[in-house]
């Protein structure tokens, strides 16, 4: 099997609300949907999703721009199912690896497809089979003020989420008060989560932390800027509350530095960011060889990253 032919497609559509996060607000989700048509007639979809421009700086444009213009000659003609062989040739066009990762999920998760689709098999089966058949999903809970978003927490408890993430932002007082008020909301034993996406300097962090775990709070993702280990490493050390890496780990490598550094508690997975299930897997098995936990987010992906999250999440 050859690849011979590939489509790009940018697509947008805009949010019901505007998502707000210490980075910055989105009105409109803009991602890249990308087809790999082969010569025996299999199609693979993949998809490219961002939020707020990640830190590879990538956007719908420039991840058009990669995907034609350095993707493209490099996959007509390779065989799609040899995913190492062809990954290591984007590695080698994207700073060893460190680059253009939301582009390289596209063709991750393309090329999955067409495995899946080659050997009739679903892909949770081609990644080892399922070790769950059912995923618990949580929600983020947008910037409001307090009474607001504790109301929401409210409806998002009613409808079956099994957790809500309280944004951060860099009003400490405020981000207390909003939990205070969503935990009076929900009541005790659900759990909450704060995501102050790199908002919290590590000596701020470790004060704020231990007011809201006054609230129950089952982690912290990201409190600080995601270059700053040697900060998130003292705020793991001086809290009782589990530290998440998030924006700090696109790569096994920096997943590795996190372990070496004992920056975090856990690792948040995110394909769309990483360069989807290939690397990944890869990043997963850091984590485990290090005693770490992960867990999933989505960078809010259409369709066909949704249903990649939903094989690797299944078999993972």
């Amino acid at each position: 099997m050859k690849i011979e032919a590939i489509e790009i497609w940018p697509v947008s559509i805009p949010y019901k609300k505007a998502y707000a996060t210490s980075q910055g607000t989105a009105q409109v989700g803009k991602h890249v949907i990308l087809k790999v048509f082969t010569d025996e007639g299999i199609v693979g979809i993949g998809e490219a999703s961002y939020i707020i421009a990640e830190r590879t700086g990538e956007t719908q444009e420039n991840i058009v721009s990669f995907l034609r213009d350095y993707f493209a000659p490099l996959l007509l003609g390779e065989d799609p199912l040899a995913m190492e062989q062809i990954m290591a040739k984007l590695d080698k066009v994207t700073f060893g690896g460190y680059g253009a990762l939301c582009s390289k999920t596209a063709v991750d998760h393309a090329l999955w497809d067409i495995a899946g689709k080659a050997f009739r098999a679903p892909l949770y089966r081609l990644l080892g089979g399922p070790c769950r058949k059912q995923i618990g999903v949580s929600r983020s809970l947008p910037f409001a003020d307090p009474k607001e978003v504790a109301k929401d927490a409210e409806e998002k408890k009613s409808m079956g989420y099994k957790m809500l993430t309280l944004k951060g932002s860099f009003d400490y007082e405020a981000d207390i008060q909003r939990l205070k008020e969503v935990r009076r909301a929900v009541g005790d034993g659900y759990p909450l989560e704060v995501d102050p996406n790199q908002a919290y300097p590590s000596a701020v962090a470790v004060k704020v932390i231990r007011r809201m775990e006054e609230y129950d709070i089952e982690s912290v993702e990201q409190p600080c800027p995601w270059w700053d280990l040697e900060g998130m490493a003292e705020v793991a050390r001086a809290v009782d509350t589990p530290i998440i890496a998030d924006e700090s780990v696109n790569t096994p490598v920096e997943a590795m530095r996190v372990v070496r550094m004992r920056a975090a508690d856990m690792i948040t997975i995110k394909l769309a960011k990483c360069g989807g299930i290939f690397y990944a897997r890869k990043i997963v098995a850091v984590a485990e060889a290090a005693g770490l936990y992960c867990n999933m987010g989505s960078l809010h992906t259409f369709g066909p990253g949704t249903a990649a999250i939903h094989h690797f999440a299944a078999a993972t």
